[in-house]
């Protein structure tokens, strides 16, 4: 009498490897996803940090200028990339026994899908 493996055993070892690989590619493809996401999310971050720094204008190339950027596909990002700027007096107090006075500004970046929020604190 010959042994060997029954069908049942080998669709039972069929199903497990197929959940295997499922689980591995669905790990893969949230990896990817989540790696896309920060880096989108650092890309604003790097150029929101230009309008919390230099307020001139919401257009990244203006505030750029000074770099000398010669890369025109870098030229043609800064100026049609807009970004939304909004300043806001969060708090103000006097501190008479020291003569100061602080103030702290919020200062939000936005598009349509990221926000960036920072505090800025002014002591005279």
């Amino acid at each position: 009498m010959k042994r060997g493996f029954t069908l049942i055993e080998i669709m039972v070892a069929v199903v497990i490897v197929m959940i295997a690989t499922f689980s591995v590619l669905n790990l893969s493809a949230n990896s990817k996803h989540l790696f896309n996401l920060i880096t989108k999310n650092n890309d604003f971050s790097l150029k929101a940090s230009v309008l919390v720094n230099e307020r001139n204008s919401s257009n990244l190339y203006d505030n750029l200028v000074d770099f000398n950027i010669t890369n025109d596909n870098i030229i043609h990002t800064l100026k049609t990339e807009k970004l939304n700027i909004k300043i806001t007096q969060d708090s103000k107090e006097e501190l008479k026994e020291f003569s100061l006075s602080k103030e702290i500004m919020k200062i939000k970046v936005y598009n349509k899908t990221n926000q960036l929020t920072v505090y800025e604190v002014n002591i005279k």
